[in-house]
């Protein structure tokens, strides 16, 4: 075994590999960061240029490009509240608002360092424990399913600030909006309103930037000539580095967070954004400091999140390294990458091609480790973008807005819906309506709906088919109790005290 290890350590090590690495990392950073360039287009993007390498260099590149991608998401999520992932929301609900209070440096680093602390970890697992998160994977059916959105979706009870009441309104919007489009099981069409635009649905991309970006940049220019009153000041690493302290004392946090994400990751179609949110609903339920900070800045929503989405990479690569079944959109652009070099990824690719999957397990180490070292130094030129007057730089932020709703299908209507959404956003802001359930709920709607229907469909209508399995009833009751627990024992921190 060390002696694979070694070989795989020395073949990643060559000077190609690493060059591919490099390039694959900072091409995921660009491509996470971009609003409407997400980590799955970075990938496919890149893909072309991977016909003539060799497999493991190709493989290195990819792996690059994939965990960057994941990684770079935060960056714009925390400096300009634009969400360059959908995994980043929650990213953006505590590390803008930790941004905007003079803490943006701060933020980075806590961010930067929970992200590769899960990756790392989530690394860890997909080498120990590959069989056992296989395994548990294929247990999940339609019922399952339906119960893991449930209990995602139970996290609006912590991001409805002062009000539960607007924040379930809020997610029953979003709700309604993943039903529009074609019906995924029957194909008729609803709430289309004879619209050829809205046959496909609504891209929560598209709305995604609109009820956050956009909304916010129409706030602050209610204020003409504001200064920004992000944190622009860099001290130095030892000056801005979060001390061991903080790590020690949300200790719970930085070890349940990439659990979640590994775990949620492994579950096909899942993926970062399902984990991210998770980890960050337990972290906001469960909060024993500072509890009333969410969705204000709060310093363990923001690792909660962090930990997960990028745990979620190591879960995702383990059901397809060992199944051949993606877990998330980009490992299902990384099938095509295993056929184009004549592999077929699931169990028979560990004993035929052992340095391709060992090759990957120590790309996927080097590469979080890169990841720390480009995005640390990295940190302070992208907060040299603060120095920017805000009028200067918000236009720039509505320019890349604009071209990443545009780029999505090259589709002049997804801009047009961004802007509506930037007007549903602008009034849910200033009646006090918090947007992100209403995310929430349109990212987990359509999946939620689809397991339910599925669900109900194989236990001929019975309801009690959405329990019958020992996982389902767990996920199901956990939900309920994160809905009612924190009504009867945290009254004052949902009322914003």
């Amino acid at each position: 075994m060390l002696d694979i290890y070694a070989q795989a350590f020395a073949t990643i090590l060559m000077p190609q590999n690493l060059i591919a690495m490099c390039l694959g990392a900072l091409w995921g950073l660009l491509a996470g960061a971009l609003p409407g360039i997400s980590t799955s287009m970075g990938v496919v993007l890149i893909l072309s240029f991977t016909y003539t390498l060799s497999p493991m260099t190709a493989f290195v590149l990819l792996i690059g490009a994939y965990l960057g991608g994941i990684t770079g998401g935060s960056i714009t999520s925390i400096l300009f509240g634009i969400p360059g992932e959908p995994s980043s929301v929650p990213t953006v609900i505590e590390g803008h608002s930790l941004a905007k209070q003079g803490r943006a440096a701060y933020a980075m680093w806590v961010y930067l360092l929970c992200s590769i602390s899960g990756g790392l970890f989530s690394v860890g697992v997909m080498i120990v424990a590959t069989p056992l998160i296989a395994n548990f994977a294929l247990r999940f059916g339609p019922a399952e399913y339906f119960a893991l959105t449930i209990l995602g979706l139970s996290v609006v009870s912590g991001l409805s600030g002062g009000s539960i009441l607007k924040g379930f309104l809020s997610c029953f919007f979003g709700l309604f909006l993943a039903t529009v489009g074609t019906d995924g099981i029957t194909g008729e069409e609803r709430f289309t309103f004879d619209s050829v635009v809205l046959l496909g649905g609504i891209n929560f991309v598209v709305a995604m930037v609109g009820l956050l970006a956009v909304s916010e940049i129409m706030i602050e220019a209610e204020e003409p000539f504001k200064d920004y009153k992000g944190g622009v000041q860099y001290r130095g690493l030892r000056g801005e580095l979060p001390p061991f302290s903080l790590f020690k004392k949300y200790w719970l946090t930085m070890i349940r967070s990439p659990i979640i994400g590994t775990i949620v990751g492994a579950l096909p179609g899942a993926g970062a954004t399902i984990a991210a949110f998770l980890a960050y609903g337990e972290a906001a339920r469960t909060a024993k400091y500072e509890p009333e900070k969410f969705g204000r800045g709060a310093v363990e929503g923001l690792m909660a999140a962090e930990c997960a989405n990028n745990a979620s990479t190591g879960g995702s690569m383990t059901i397809l390294l060992s199944l051949g079944i993606p877990g998330s959109n980009t490992t299902a652009m990384l099938v095509a990458a295993f056929m184009i070099h004549g592999m077929q990824p699931g169990p028979l690719l560990l004993s035929s091609r052992p340095d391709i999957i060992y090759g990957i397990f120590v790309a996927m180490l080097l590469t979080n480790l890169l990841l720390l070292v480009i995005a640390g130094t990295a940190i302070r030129l992208f907060l040299e973008l603060n120095r920017l007057p805000y009028s200067v730089f918000s236009a720039a932020i509505m320019i890349l807005c604009v071209i990443g709703a545009f780029g999505l299908n090259n589709d002049v209507n997804d801009m047009f819906l961004m802007f509506a959404f930037s007007l549903i956003g602008y009034f849910m802001r200033k009646f006090g309506v918090p947007v992100a359930p209403c995310i929430l709920a349109l990212v987990l709607g359509d999946l939620a709906e689809l397991s339910l229907r599925r669900a109900l469909l194989l236990s001929e209508g019975n309801p009690l088919g959405l329990v019958s399995s020992p996982i389902s009833a767990v996920l199901i009751l956990a939900a309920v109790f994160s809905i009612v627990y924190p009504l009867f024992k945290k009254p004052k921190v949902l009322q914003g005290a």
